[in-house]
């Protein structure tokens, strides 16, 4: 009898358990996947390009370039009917894009896939480093010797890629 309901117990521990990971994860927002179901209906399909086109530094913000709105402002306006938590996650992915300079565009792409499929494919994070799923190579250190980047690029790569595997779903 007692067994019997400590086995209900652990069930229903479990099960709520359950109930509240899947709700953490449900909040969780994808920037990518966000931007193209919330922006790339009216602007271009992929961030990095509406960050090129759209967007300039103008003292410390990041604004428009034709209206001269800092982003954040204009999204806490509503713009794309996004809530608070989606505008703020929307405002640090186009000023993430704008702050990489476009570096893996210009350095990384001609072999690799976009940063967001490439990062989430082929990467991740094990004890706090990022390393290949693969071949369990830290990338920091790889990337010292890889491709066409320098030392001094190396940084902006990591923060790119780590900010690639912590925003995915």
């Amino acid at each position: 009898m007692f067994s019997r309901w400590l086995m209900a117990v652990f069930l229903i521990v479990n099960s709520v358990a359950a109930v509240f990971a899947a709700g953490a994860r449900a909040q969780d927002i994808d920037p990518h996947l966000l931007y193209e179901r919330h922006c790339g209906g009216c602007h271009v399909a992929h961030a990095r390009d509406f960050v090129r086109k759209s967007l300039e530094r103008r003292g410390g913000d990041i604004v428009g370039r034709n209206s001269g709105v800092a982003l954040g402002t204009f999204m806490a306006r509503g713009h794309g009917r996004l809530d608070a938590s989606q505008a703020q996650e929307m405002v640090a992915h186009l000023t993430a894009i704008f702050d990489g300079g476009g570096l893996f565009q210009e350095r990384c792409r001609i072999c690799h896939d976009r940063a967001v499929l490439f990062a989430r494919r082929e990467l991740i994070t094990k004890g706090g480093r990022v390393t290949g799923r693969y071949t369990g190579r830290d990338i920091e250190t790889f990337l010292a010797n890889h491709g066409r980047i320098d030392a001094g690029e190396v940084e902006t790569i990591m923060v790119m890629l780590k900010r690639q595997l912590a925003t995915g779903e």
